[in-house]
């Protein structure tokens, strides 16, 4: 009818963390509650989804890490997130833990590009999975993407969460956690997001959502590591982009207060 549309392909490299099924699922999910693009199709068989072209002549821009300084925005993005979690389950029970747990053994068999510390790194987020397993978790049907760029702003600040790759049935807490390392600096600016989401503060909780957010880091940077080892789209820079979730996976290990989190999630 002469309306652009947005094509997502997803390249054969993106089996490598991504369950491209449930991908087009929760976008498809997110779609129908507003709090994604709409999908107009999504085909398994071409491993393509047409959506609802967000694009700055429509007045949408890509997320940075400067307009999350704005509150609204933030409280915006925090919505969707539990918007979403209020659908319906998707039917595929996922956490970061595991996840990480896949990507080491892949990364391992395919010799990508680790640093010389991972085996430190996988065995201190272990510990947390330790912790946050005995303590017990509820599942709600979430993004799991914290990357900024995987949100869309409008002119008027509506949000839209894009990029469903790593969605399913997971600790709401998990979602939260990769969001609050990604859109604060600090432990104590990343409160108020925390108070935002739960509607009231919670140490124990909060310490669950910081803890999850270190090991998505983990997680990223072997995603990062992994690809930058396999991949034919020799143009990105996956080894730089996981360089950096490893690094900022490592200030969190590294920080004195991560054993005081283990012993209150």
């Amino acid at each position: 009818n002469g309306e652009t549309c947005l094509a997502k392909l997803m390249d054969d490299d993106t089996d490598a963390y991504a369950d491209i099924s449930m991908a087009f699922k929760a976008a498809s999910q997110a779609s129908a509650a507003g709090i994604g693009p709409k999908v107009f199709a999504a085909d398994l068989a071409v491993r393509t989804c047409v959506m609802e072209d967000l694009s700055p002549e429509a007045g949408w821009t890509t997320a940075t890490l400067d307009r999350y300084s704005d509150r609204d925005t933030r409280h915006a993005v925090i919505a969707a997130k539990k918007n979403f979690h209020r659908t319906a389950p998707l039917g595929h029970s996922t956490n970061v833990f595991d996840h990480v747990e896949k990507l080491m053994a892949k990364c391992q068999s395919a010799g990508a590009p680790v640093p010389e510390d991972v085996a430190w790194l996988a065995s201190s987020v272990g510990e947390a999975r330790d912790a946050i397993r005995a303590s017990g978790i509820d599942q709600v049907p979430a993004h799991g993407d914290g990357n900024v760029s995987n949100v869309m702003i409008a002119s008027d600040g509506a949000v839209r969460l894009v990029d469903w790759d790593l969605a399913g049935d997971m600790d709401p807490f998990e979602d939260l956690g990769s969001f609050l390392l990604e859109a604060h600096d600090s432990e104590s600016d990343a409160v108020e997001s925390f108070e935002a989401f739960h509607g009231r503060y919670d140490r124990a909780l909060f310490n669950r959502a910081w803890l999850y957010g270190i090991a998505d880091d983990l997680r990223w940077g072997l995603i990062g590591a992994l690809l930058a080892g396999t991949s034919r789209r020799v143009t990105y820079e996956f080894l730089k982009f996981g360089d950096w979730r490893f690094l900022r996976a490592r200030m969190g290990l590294r920080d004195p207060r991560f054993s005081e989190k283990l012993g209150r999630v």
